[in-house]
């Protein structure tokens, strides 16, 4: 309004004086032509000008009524931005508070996800120990049969070789050569003698095995040389053949002694593998053990959790099937009490209360000697059948044989106990009448 008033103002000044001052004849048709009059009239030059300054007045009043509208917009429009600015700071401070909650649950959730990786990191390096040790141990076990065999046919040709040797000493070593093979065999009876001693000492059986190839490769050697000596007796063997055949007799005794000690080394050796899949047989039950008490660590961890996310409740009070975590029964048993529970109550509540009983008593006798919710909860189903109050009284008893302590299995059996006597003293004053 104030600029409305202002603009009248300045334009009554500059048009006021102008009034006054003297025009041209030559204008004159030209303002008759803005504003025509009647012929009998003549047109007054004040009022032409008059005229055209209330025009000049309402076009500048159209003009600032634009201007105060306009204004009036502009000023709504920031009432707006203002709501908006105030409005998108508060959603910007609420946005923070989120994010924050949720860079706390992310780095929680990242410091779980790293101790996790941690024990899997943990597990798979003593999975890698395990398997490494397993390997030593078969290759170790593998070569050593390998050389034991080896050895055991070694010695079954050398043993074939000396028996055809035997058979070619001549007549003329029969008291010398005799007694030199006689002192020989009992060199090589101590040799086996010791070879079965050293047959227990395992640490050191690969030395062992390798001081007997080279025993057996020098005496392979020796064996060579006696039977290119004897080639040349081959020819009298004929003569001596009679005093070598008692001989011979005795050589097959002391053959069959040391095809006794090889049967005995084979039994050594037997037994040495027996004693391996004894320690195979160890092992996979180790790794049992172990892998039985991860499934126990990860139950534990469960039932933690569980309870961590569970609101607090008092055992002796509460009827949630959370209660059941606090049973002595081991993880999985609680697991299916609860899923029982669970089946039960979703029947009772849909008013299946004959189908609830029948769970609630399917639960009870799968764990008898501590399921008293599903005692107590088969006694409410009791309580709301017909002519089953007895048995409603039944099963609040059995709840509170387990835990006598339980609240709502007592209240039970005041409520089921009231009409009871309060029918006694009535029945009294009929009889009494």
């Amino acid at each position: 309004m104030f600029r409305k008033t202002a603009l009248l103002v300045l334009l009554v000044m500059c048009l006021v004086p102008c009034a006054f001052a003297d025009e041209p004849e030559a204008e004159a048709p030209a303002t008759q032509e803005a504003a025509p009059i009647s012929q009998d009239e003549q047109p007054d030059e004040m009022t032409l000008r008059e005229n055209a300054v209330n025009q000049k007045a309402a076009e500048l009043e159209a003009l600032s009524e634009q201007l105060s509208g306009r204004e009036a917009r502009l000023v709504q429009q920031e009432k707006e931005f203002a709501a908006r600015a105030s409005a998108l700071s508060l959603k910007s401070r609420e946005i923070s508070g989120t994010s924050a909650v949720l860079l706390g649950r992310e780095t929680q959730m990242n410091k779980r996800e790293m101790d996790l990786m941690a024990r899997e990191a943990e597990l798979a390096r003593r999975e890698m120990t395990f398997a490494q040790e397993s390997q030593k141990f078969t290759e170790a076990s593998s070569a050593l049969a390998g050389r034991e065999a080896d050895l055991a046919r070694r010695e079954a040709d050398l043993a074939g070789r000396e028996g055809e040797l035997n058979a070619k000493i001549s007549a003329k070593e029969a008291a010398d050569n005799l007694t030199a093979r006689e002192a020989d065999l009992v060199k090589r009876e101590a040799a086996l003698t010791e070879r079965e001693a050293t047959g227990n000492r395992l640490s050191a059986l690969e030395a062992e095995l390798n001081e007997r190839d080279a025993a057996l490769k020098a005496r392979e050697e020796a064996v060579s040389g006696r039977e290119e000596a004897v080639a040349g007796q081959e020819k009298e063997l004929s003569e001596a053949t009679g005093k070598v055949s008692t001989h011979e007799a005795e050589l097959a005794q002391k053959e069959a002694a040391l095809t006794a000690r090889e049967s005995e080394l084979e039994a050594r050796s037997k037994k040495l593998t027996e004693d391996t899949s004894a320690l195979n047989e160890r092992d996979a039950a180790l790794a049992k053990r172990e892998a039985d008490a991860a499934v126990k660590a990860a139950e534990v961890q469960e039932l933690e959790t569980l309870i961590k996310e569970l609101p607090a409740f008092d055992p002796n009070s509460s009827t949630e099937a959370a209660m059941i975590l606090t049973y002595k029964i081991p993880a999985a048993r609680r697991r299916e009490l609860i899923a029982m529970q669970r089946e039960a109550y979703s029947r009772y509540s849909a008013n299946r209360i004959t189908q609830a009983l029948e769970s609630y008593s399917a639960a009870y006798e799968a764990e008898p000697n501590a399921n008293y919710l599903a005692a107590y909860w088969a006694g409410l189903a009791a309580e709301r059948l017909r002519n089953r109050r007895d048995e409603a009284v039944s099963w609040a008893d059995r709840a509170l044989a387990i835990n006598p302590d339980y609240r709502p299995a007592q209240e039970l059996k005041r409520r089921l106990e009231a009409p009871a006597r309060q029918a006694q003293p009535q029945r009294r004053r009929n009889t009494s009448r």
